[in-house]
């Protein structure tokens, strides 16, 4: 069971969706979509029955390591929640799961995760360890990945802004396992799990005042949930570090909802204090099952009309 308020490793984290696996192998399929660029296992776990799914991703930025944690007990809840046809508050797991899958990537960045909890030395590959050393980056703050890239800016979209003098769009093998799942997943749209200010990011530049109607629309409601702030302050002041990120490539190359969720206060420092945890979890555990509640709520309407 995940416990809150706790640092788990990277090989803890793989151990207990190991565990769930087994645990619950009817309802999930734990997939390795790839691995990292020093060879950590990338997982993404598949949960629920029905055909259309909502991608989750948490961990792209090395430092940010208390939504790995949260998003495996997701897992977790909703397994149990599932199996014993459990309400979560007010979702109807069980109903929820066999209309819709959810595809949960808990840690998209291993390496920056080992080096931003444990330090350079984690990287096994010697050239890529003395590489992320020369950068002369405290390993507490380390947001990339073993290569020194920032994978949320490594995107192809309207606002990708060149970051290094050898990296170009989709460079890093991390981004690229990512749009594979978006260009293969057939799904319904995408939550990409932050910690930066306690704000859902909803609008989307490149796109049109329709699909940002909708955003905002979804956006109120997890606000609602979470009692997070709507915040669209990234999108309308796009600078050369804020563009080409996962919802951005979403948005404008798959074209369903792309929300980002930002954790913990913006005042927190980094290491995170793991007591971020518990106050973390209450605000967004459901936010998912909200998701597919609004798609479940505009299908029915669809029908009828």
């Amino acid at each position: 069971m995940v416990q809150l308020n706790k640092t788990y490793t990277y090989e803890e984290m793989m151990e207990r969706l190991n565990d769930l696996g087994r645990d619950y192998r009817s309802l999930i399929q734990i997939q390795v979509i790839g691995h990292s660029h020093d060879e950590r296992k990338i997982p993404m776990i598949r949960l629920g029955n029905g055909e259309k799914t909502l991608i989750c991703t948490a961990g792209v930025h090395g430092r940010e390591t208390i939504n790995p944690v949260l998003m495996i007990k997701m897992i977790e809840e909703y397994c149990e929640a599932y199996e014993k046809r459990m309400k979560i508050g007010e979702y109807d797991v069980f109903d929820l799961l066999n209309g819709y899958e959810i595809s949960f990537i808990p840690l998209l960045n291993p390496d920056g995760y080992e080096i931003a909890l444990h330090g350079f030395d984690q990287i096994r590959n010697p050239i890529l360890r003395q590489a992320a050393k020369m950068m002369n980056i405290p390993h507490e703050d380390w947001k990339y990945n073993a290569r020194g890239v920032d994978i949320n800016r490594n995107f192809p979209s309207r606002s990708y802004v060149q970051q290094r003098p050898n990296e170009m769009p989709l460079s890093e093998a991390e981004s690229r396992l990512l749009v594979t799942v978006f260009q293969t997943a057939p799904s319904i749209g995408y939550l990409d799990f932050h910690s930066r200010g306690k704000i859902i990011y909803y609008y989307r530049g490149a796109m049109s005042g329709l699909y940002n109607q909708r955003q905002r629309r979804i956006a109120k409601r997890l606000s609602n949930i979470s009692k997070y702030s709507m915040g669209k302050k990234e999108e309308e002041m796009l600078t050369n570090i804020s563009g080409g990120n996962t919802v951005h490539y979403y948005s404008e190359y798959i074209g369903k909802p792309a929300i980002t969720v930002e954790t913990v206060e913006e005042e927190a420092g980094f290491p995170l204090d793991i007591r971020y945890q518990e106050e973390a979890w209450e605000e967004i555990h459901t936010i998912p099952l909200e998701i597919l509640r609004i798609e479940k709520s505009e299908s029915r309407r669809k029908m009828l009309y």
